[in-house]
């Protein structure tokens, strides 16, 4: 079986399609128009399941050196009418990756390609990055008034290209266009604003303060959890409790431990593990098997446990080891990595 938008290994398509070395070979050996339209399809149309985290860009543009591929096909697809409605980096990431290879190979058509699209494209942000790392400096200079025009000289204006500035991947161009006579002063506010903006984020922190008692940082951590699920707020909730708990906070922490909701209760094993608290195993053991133990509080439970270096512990693993569930699991590999044996 294979995915319905993934041709069969076989193909030469299927090859190009999954970036395999020998797809390359089947390419040059195969008919050019036959070649070039696997290529094209590929490019065009992103085989990849992630795009963020496998690298297939490099592999096209060899390619299309290899098979002296023209650009008026990746130029269509650039400038298609859908452009204009569809931002989406998916939609033109990897054509914009694969000229920046070709660009940095030579190909004067690939460049000119990318700052045309850099000046009226939706995805220009990508393909001015790629001419940081290729273009020269005049070549950037002549796109900084296509650039700066996207952004309106308003108030909100302004926000925008603040937050472009900010958060550019590529610092080049800007930095270039800052010493710029005519558009230097407008690009300097707008970093001078996005440094005052990260200067505000830093003074004014949406985590627990230095201040805060383990009632607000377990309160916390479960208010940030119940907005965004997949932050990570038992953890940074746990790093927090480090720097505030106290001895007389051990009971409301081991009753969190044992039964707060599972953000709280888990920042609170996190955080009873690290000090290596006498009662802290049984509280992992319970978090661990309860029938009705969510993952996070579970999760959180044998991540606690595996990190925990005290002789206590290692102890609690040679009796647990034996055991057929995640936390026999967690036991044998503690085990495994100190040396030690599964009887005492």
């Amino acid at each position: 079986m294979f995915d319905p938008d993934i041709a069969p290994s076989g193909t030469l398509l299927g090859l190009l399609q999954r970036g395999r070395g020998d797809g390359t070979l089947h390419a040059l050996a195969a008919p050019r128009a036959e070649a070039l339209a696997a290529l094209h399809h590929c490019v065009l149309r992103d085989p990849r399941r992630d795009w963020q985290v496998e690298n297939r860009s490099l592999y096209y543009a060899r390619l299309c050196l290899d098979l002296d591929a023209e650009l008026d096909e990746i130029e269509q697809h650039l400038f298609h009418p859908d452009d204009l409605v569809n931002d989406d980096e998916a939609r033109t990431g990897l054509a914009l990756s694969v000229l920046g290879h070709l660009a940095a190979y030579g190909r004067a058509d690939a460049l000119r390609l990318l700052r045309r699209y850099t000046a009226a494209g939706s995805n220009w942000q990508w393909a001015l990055d790629e001419l940081a790392l290729r273009d020269d400096d005049p070549g950037l200079r002549g796109l900084a008034p296509a650039v700066l025009a996207r952004f309106p000289e308003t108030s909100e204006g302004d926000a925008e290209l603040a937050a472009v500035v900010r958060g550019a991947y590529e610092p080049r161009p800007w930095r270039l266009w800052a010493g710029d006579p005519h558009h230097g002063p407008r690009v300097r506010a707008a970093a001078e604003q996005g440094a005052f903006d990260r200067w505000q984020r830093q003074m004014r922190p949406s985590g627990p303060r230095p201040g805060w008692s383990v009632h607000d940082i377990l309160l916390w951590a479960q208010r940030e959890h119940d907005l965004k699920p997949d932050a990570r707020r038992p953890d940074a909730a746990a790093r927090c409790l480090a720097a505030v708990a106290g001895p007389e906070d051990r009971p409301e922490l081991l009753a969190a431990a044992a039964s707060a909701p599972d953000a709280a209760r888990a920042a609170a094993l996190r955080h009873l593990a690290e000090i290596g608290d006498p009662e802290v195993l049984d509280l992992i053991e319970a978090a661990v098997t309860e029938p009705d133990a969510s993952e996070l509080v579970s999760q959180a439970a044998l991540s606690a446990f595996e990190r925990m270096r005290s002789i206590s512990a290692l102890d609690r693993a040679r009796v647990w080891a034996h055991r057929p569930d995640a936390l026999g699991d967690a036991a044998a590999a503690m085990l495994s990595c100190r040396g030690g044996q599964y009887d005492t």
